[in-house]
């Protein structure tokens, strides 16, 4: 017994000191840089400033082999602190978050709603990642409206033909009962949905029976019949090239569409963190499967967090989608036989490859939080937010997961400009404080972050999917909109509904022109939106225009 004791006290002896260690060396790394930065200041000398920018103050933080937080505002936690705040939740007697047993109740509080498939589909690719008569039971909240059958359970057969401008050619896709543009409605009942696409195929040009619709004597120009079948984008949606499009998934996967590019963010769909049988449950379905959404062009990971990355994603995708990821996750990702990985640090600005995707950048931003899948990995790999951009300017940002921190935002905005069209911030998972407020932002801040970085939309996200701290679940919705209006950005501030569809319109920067009305606007940090209209629902639809 003796001996245990003694091995015990060795042991927290041993951490104890590492842990010093590493704050201490962090630490009088953050002061150095901070005073570099503000000697800079006061002698106004150009270079002296530009060795001191944001992203020298903020560079990346290696101490003993792990990364850590260049910010002055984040407190290191560690094992103990972790301990004390589990045996809290153990011993609570109220349901964690104010969770309701009634799940009908929650549904009703928690609607899900169906993407807009028409919208999302108005490109040349075809339904998803492939796989042999997909079958789902993830959400049984969703049926076409009217007196439709449920998908997957009527008889009939439908054909849709896809026509793709890049190859000319022609492809018949059958579908297992109604195709995903039909119309849906969040009500209670369950449903099993089939879509059957010949396995490994994730576009048109791959499909089995593609020789046969294409001609050998050039270019294919689509039928009547065959331009009939095609999807029919309503009224009031600007055109594929003039506009974004932002669904919500759930967490901080999100599905993004910037000119017809497709994005996938922070990608979870399951219904369990960890694995199938362990781990926080999500409070709703996901609103849609992976193989629902159009194919993948970038998966965009911003730290490997199992509530940010799934493996079952990363299996599905695969080498089908180029992953952008922080330093140390390329490895991860090479163990489940992925290997178009693009892995980069903070500041790091990759263009997008490919002819028609050229003007596209995404920019490696920092943030606030840590890294790890399991106890004895934390911090072995980098954590980051990502920030889209389209001829230099600032389109989407999409934050993961972070705490504030006063000035890095400012940074950010500093670095690559402001006027950004939408920030996708987390406006979650925060309370206990004394806890989590160094890794993750309370809805005051997270408006915040939107006015640092001189951003003209915020989406809060990463909230009511899985209970991972102690605020009412219907919390972050609520004081993100009282935030909001205290601020006067009611108009450009909005909490994200699950698998609700949202389009900005959006041009490009060539033909908006230099000097426009939008870009006057974001010249100070601090300065309020302007200009950004009200969000309205489409007539007889759930997708939102802002």
């Amino acid at each position: 017994m003796g001996a245990k004791i003694n091995v015990s006290i060795v042991v927290i002896a041993i951490y104890s000191l590492y842990y010093g260690y590493m704050s201490t060396a962090r630490w009088s790394a953050i002061k150095r840089r901070s005073l570099r930065a503000k000697r800079a200041k006061e002698s106004g000398d150009l270079e002296t400033l530009r060795n001191s920018s944001p992203e020298e103050q903020f560079a990346v933080l290696v101490v003993g082999g792990r990364f850590v937080n260049p910010f002055p505002e984040y407190r290191e936690q560690g094992i103990f602190e972790f301990i004390v705040w589990k045996i809290v939740e153990v011993i609570r007697w109220n349901p964690r978050a104010g969770v309701p047993r009634d799940k009908e109740l929650i549904a009703e509080l928690l609607p899900l709603y169906r993407p807009d498939f028409e919208v999302l589909f108005d490109t040349d690719s075809v339904i998803g990642t492939g796989g042999s008569d997909l079958k789902t039971e993830s959400n049984p909240d969703l049926l076409p409206s009217g007196n439709a059958s449920p998908i997957g359970l009527t008889s009939s057969v439908t054909s849709a033909v896809y026509y793709s401008s890049d190859t000319g050619s022609s492809t018949n896709i059958q579908l297992d009962g109604s195709t995903l543009a039909d119309s849906w409605t969040p009500i209670s009942q369950r449903y099993v949905m089939s879509a059957r696409i010949p396995a490994g195929s994730h576009d048109a040009h791959s499909l089995s029976d593609t020789s046969s619709n294409t001609t050998s004597s050039g270019p294919h120009s689509p039928t009547a019949d065959e331009t009939a079948t095609r999807t029919i984008i309503p009224t009031g949606i600007p055109p594929r090239d003039e506009r974004l499009t932002v669904t919500w998934i759930g967490q901080s996967c999100i599905f993004i569409q910037c000119h017809g590019i497709n994005f996938l963010t922070d990608p979870v769909f399951c219904a369990r963190i960890i694995n199938s049988y362990i781990g926080p449950k999500r409070l709703r379905p996901s609103p849609c499967q992976l193989e629902h959404l159009p194919r993948i062009d970038f998966v965009l990971v911003s730290h490997d967090h199992p509530d940010h990355l799934e493996d079952d994603t990363i299996r599905k995708i695969g080498n089908s989608a180029m992953w952008i990821v922080p330093m140390g996750l390329r490895r991860y990702l090479a163990r489940k036989g992925v290997y178009r990985v693009a892995e980069l640090k903070w500041w790091d600005k990759i263009p997008l490859p490919g002819k028609e995707r050229e003007g596209w950048e995404i920019a490696c931003t920092p943030t606030m939080h840590w890294s790890g899948r399991h106890l004895y990995d934390s911090n072995r790999t980098l954590w980051c937010s990502f920030l889209i951009l389209h001829n230099t300017r600032p389109v989407i940002f999409h934050t993961g997961d972070t705490g504030y921190s006063a000035e890095l935002f400012k940074g950010i905005s500093q670095v690559y400009g402001t006027g950004c069209e939408v920030a996708l911030v987390p406006c979650g998972a925060y309370s206990p404080r004394w806890h989590l407020q160094p890794q993750h932002v309370d809805p005051a801040e997270c408006v915040q972050i939107m006015i640092d970085l001189g951003a003209k939309r915020l989406v809060g996200v990463h909230w009511a999917t899985f209970i991972l701290s102690d605020e009412h679940y219907l919390e972050p919705k609520q004081k993100l909109e009282q935030e909001a209006v205290a601020m006067g950005l009611q108009d450009a501030v909005w909490a994200a509904d699950f698998g609700r569809t949202i389009v900005v319109p959006y041009r490009s920067s060539d033909e908006a022109g230099s000097g426009s009305d939008d870009d006057a606007a974001f010249r100070l940090p601090d300065a309020r939106v302007s200009g950004v209209g009200r969000l309205r629902a489409l007539e007889g639809r759930h997708t939102l225009i802002w």
